[in-house]
This record gives C-alpha cells, structure tokens and sequence, in this order.
C-alpha cells in the first residue's frame, strides 16, 4: 500500500498524463506501441505560455504551439503578425513517434489578450494557415492542427470567440 501511495502523486503532475518510466525508450512497436502511446499522450495535455508581442510581430516556439494555449500578451504598436516555427521544428516537439498522414491532430489556441490590435497568423516553411488567420484583440481563436509528415503541418480554423 505505502509503494502505490508513493506513486500517485506522479499521475498528479500537471502537463503529464502518463508519466514515462526513466529509462524507457519511446518506440511505435515495443509492448505493443505502448512507450510510443505514452509519449504521444503526454503531447495531449493542454500548458499555456504567455508570450509578448514585439512592435510588429512575435515568433512562437513550438513547445508555444505543441502545449496548445499561447497567450498573445501587449508590446504591439499595430497590426502585428504571429509567426509559427517551421513543420519540421513543430513534428521534432511533438516526438519521434506522433503520427503522420494527418492522423494526429490537435486544437490550438490563440488568445489575443488585450494587445488591442489584431495579429495575423503566418506559417512558417511547411506550416499551411486555412481559413481566418485574423485575432482581433481581446478574442480566442482556435485551429486545429495536423501533422500531415515530419515537414507539413496544417493550421484549419475552425472559430473564434470575444473574450
């Protein structure tokens, strides 16, 4: 009873849905695919960062994109655009074993919190936006992305809301 007391608190943690065991090694095929499932589900758990807007535009990590809330913070001085990493740089974050094809999909994020302009969103190389790429200050639109291989992915809107 005191070894499984011991190990509850590691399921508690926030951003980890399945914590993996040191030492063991993400793999599709091992056990069936389980590493690779235990990986991939952590990737499922919503983070937010909070990033500030430059002048004219701000450039997101992917670990801004893959944690699935990024909060657009002030610093714009107008229209500003708001900058993905690259399909390659986004497919490394997410790991060695996500699905490709488009299998693997995921909603985005972006809340413009009070920047008082509106920001654009711009892909970089691989990164394809579809549909309204516009968030006017003070609203939350989300995307879903798709990781069609390791250099495309896909931003579809799919609405937005006023905060």
């Amino acid at each position: 009873m005191k070894n499984i007391l011991a190990f509850i608190p590691s399921f508690v943690r926030p951003a980890i849905v399945f914590p993996i065991p040191l030492g063991l090694t993400p793999d599709k095929t091992a056990n069936l695919g389980l590493p690779g499932l235990m990986q991939n589900v952590n990737k499922y758990a919503q983070t937010m960062s909070s990033t500030a807007t430059g002048a004219s535009s701000v450039t997101l990590s992917a670990a801004n994109i893959v944690g699935g809330v990024a909060q657009l913070n002030a610093g714009a001085t107008g229209a500003f655009t708001i900058d993905t990493p690259t399909a390659s740089a986004i497919t490394a974050e997410l790991g060695d074993t996500v699905p490709m094809g488009g299998r693997f999909q995921k909603i985005i994020h972006f809340v413009n919190n009070n920047v008082g302009q509106t920001g654009t969103l711009t892909g970089a190389a691989g990164v394809t936006v579809v549909g309204t790429a516009t968030i006017a200050t003070d609203t939350k639109r989300s995307f879903v992305m798709r990781v069609m291989n390791s250099a495309a992915v896909s931003f579809t809107n799919i609405g937005s809301l006023s905060l």
